[in-house]
């Protein structure tokens, strides 16, 4: 299974990556900065792309968390299928929580920091 993780916390990315990598549930990390770099890989993608993971960060400068799924929603089937989204973040917000439980692309808002036995859990592994 492949991790992407798209956040603009280049310290947050650093943390996630390592806790995924000594964590055991992947070999594979790719981070990226912002949500369009994401989309932008996304979109180049075979459909039989390996099973994937997304944890995406909710506030970001220019496309947040919510915007990018708004643009995910619009990439193949076939290639979102393959796709886990978990959206990771601190806040507090009752809207932002409401919201991202409504998203049926999203499975789950996660907090930071990121806690791999609930990732696990999530994921039945």
């Amino acid at each position: 299974m492949k991790f992407l993780l798209i956040d603009d916390s280049s310290f947050d990315l650093f943390t996630q990556e390592k806790l995924l990598l000594r964590s055991g549930l992947t070999t594979e990390v790719i981070t990226f900065s912002s949500a369009q770099l994401a989309l932008d890989f996304l979109e180049t993608q075979p459909a039989e792309m390996p099973e994937t993971v997304i944890l995406l960060d909710l506030q970001m400068p220019g496309i947040n968390g919510f915007q990018f799924i708004a643009k995910y929603a619009h990439l193949a089937d076939e290639l979102r299928a393959r796709i886990k989204v978990f959206m990771i973040s601190s806040t507090v917000d009752r809207t932002d929580m409401e919201e991202a439980t409504a998203n049926p692309f999203i499975i789950q808002l996660l907090s930071k920091p990121l806690e791999i036995p609930v990732l696990k859990s999530l994921l039945n592994m």
